[in-house]
Formats: structure tokens, sequence, C-alpha cells
């Protein structure tokens, strides 16, 4: 018998988040990832302020802060949509696929896995702000010369966002079918 799409992916959830460890690993990677997003048209400014300002600690940190801020003025509603939704799917991601390898140690299904590993793979290269685009992939089209290539693009390359939520999704689904129906076959 058959299980739809969203049973398989609520059974695993409760699951692999009923446990508290799993649910806090989840809210840190997926925090980390937002941060990551945010922070990332800014990095340097950052880099230079917690490395050579004389600045206090505090002022240090309240610059951090209130860079985070910059989802609201530098992303676009749509980027800023898929940047949160990235960041939660990143985080729901890597916690399953955590509780699944150490379920079951050295039999990890590599096809989830590596689903999984394109949708984190894709969301950073779509990563940016209204104001530039799809930041890390236009750096790195450039030394092709290809970066101008996004702007044929009808989203400016926020169609590596929303690759990045499918496959990411699509690797939540397997992971979730493989802890839900864990029939693994061994050789022997």
């Amino acid at each position: 018998m058959s299980k739809n799409f969203m049973q398989i992916i609520l059974q695993a959830g409760q699951k692999v988040f009923g446990a508290p460890f799993y649910a806090i690993m989840a809210i840190v990677f997926a925090v980390a990832a937002f941060l990551f997003a945010v922070w990332l048209p800014n990095i340097g400014l950052i880099s230079d302020v917690f490395t050579h300002s004389s600045a206090s600690l505090g002022d240090k940190l309240r610059l951090a802060i209130t860079l985070l801020g910059s989802i609201r003025t530098n992303f676009s509603f749509l980027s800023a949509t898929y940047t949160i939704l990235i960041a939660l799917l990143f985080g729901i991601n890597i916690t399953m696929i955590a509780y699944y390898l150490k379920q079951r140690i050295g039999m990890a299904d590599r096809g989830g896995f590596f689903v999984g590993l394109g949708g984190m793979a894709s969301g950073v290269l779509g990563i940016g702000c209204a104001a530039c685009g799809s930041f890390i992939l236009t750096a790195m089209l450039s030394f092709i010369g290809a970066s101008g290539s996004l702007a044929l693009l009808p989203f400016n390359g926020g169609e590596f966002g929303f690759l990045s939520i499918v496959l990411l999704s699509a690797s939540i689904f397997l992971i979730s079918r493989k802890i839900t129906n864990p029939l693994v076959c061994r050789q022997r």
C-alpha cells in the first residue's frame, strides 16, 4: 500500500523531530543557513569590522544583528521568501539525513543524499538580494564571461532558488521514505 507524499514526510518528521536533539539541530542548521544567506552580500564589511576594527565586541555584534534587517531592504519579497524557505528546508534536510545515517550507519541511500546536496548547492548559488541578483552565481559566471546571461533569465537568477526548493523537497521526501520504510538489502 502506497502512502502519499505528505503522510510519509509527517510520519518521518514525527519520528525524527520527536527527539529534542534533532529538533534543536534542525533549528541550528536553519538559522546558520539564514545567517549565511543574509550576511553574504556584506561579508567583506563584517570581516573587516570583526578583524580590523577597534570597535567594542558589543558594537561589532550590534552591526551583525543590524545587518539581518537587510532581508527586508536588500531582498525582494520573492527572494526573501525563498531564502527563508531554503534555510528551513536546509535545516530539516540535514537533520533528517543525520538521523537516517545514525540509524543506518554504513547503509545510507546515496541517491537521496546526493539530491539533498544538489538542493543545498543550488540554494547557495541562488542566494542573492534584489540589488545584486544571484550573488555567488554571478561571481562564478564572471570568470567565464557569462554573468550577463543571468539578466536573460525571467527571475534574474532566482530560478536557482526555486530549483533548490524543489531539490531540497525531493531530498526530504526521499529520506523520509527511507526513514519510514527502512527496507535495506544487505549483502552477506
